[in-house]
């Protein structure tokens, strides 16, 4: 989850905490019921794959954030290397290992301005191996022409070369 035109960059598994599953209130839809933790009044799922992972150079971005756990979406995207920077796409094959965080609106406000949303990267809903649905941040396919896919799901190991 980073900005190519910025340089910056950066979900549990079964039975992880907070299994973002709840009874939906009236009038909430499917999404909204999944990308809000049951145990969270305000907060959402937000699913990192790059460097806002713990130990990434930008994870600082997430302070004060839950960290929910180690996640995988299902196998229906690709991950482009953009330069130095990962970027994830909707037409693929690969599922793509990341990080669960439960956020605050002031922060998802500060991600999608750090991912340039929706200029560069566009926030969407993302699937997740075990059905859940999460929020994430997707380089659409008309920015990710030329930029080469990674050989794995994991940004650590495509730096780890």
């Amino acid at each position: 989850m980073e900005s190519a035109a910025s340089g910056r960059r950066s979900p549990p598994p079964p039975g992880a905490e907070g299994t973002g599953r709840r009874r939906p209130a009236a009038g909430e839809d499917r999404m909204t019921q999944d990308i809000r933790p049951e145990d969270a009044g305000d907060e959402m799922l937000v699913f990192v794959y790059g460097r806002m992972k713990q130990g990434g150079a930008d994870h600082a971005i997430l302070a004060g954030s839950r960290f929910l756990g180690q996640a995988v979406t299902a196998p229906v995207y690709d991950l482009l290397d953009l330069g130095g920077l990962p970027g994830l796409t909707t037409e693929g094959s690969m599922a793509v290992h990341g990080e669960l965080y439960a956020v605050d609106e002031r922060t998802l406000t500060s991600l999608d301005e750090f991912e340039d949303h929706p200029d560069t990267f566009h926030r969407d809903t993302l699937l997740l191996e075990d059905g859940r649905e999460v929020l994430g941040y997707i380089l659409p396919s008309t920015q990710a022409t030329g930029f080469p896919r990674l050989g794995s799901g994991s940004w650590n190991e495509a730096l780890a070369g």
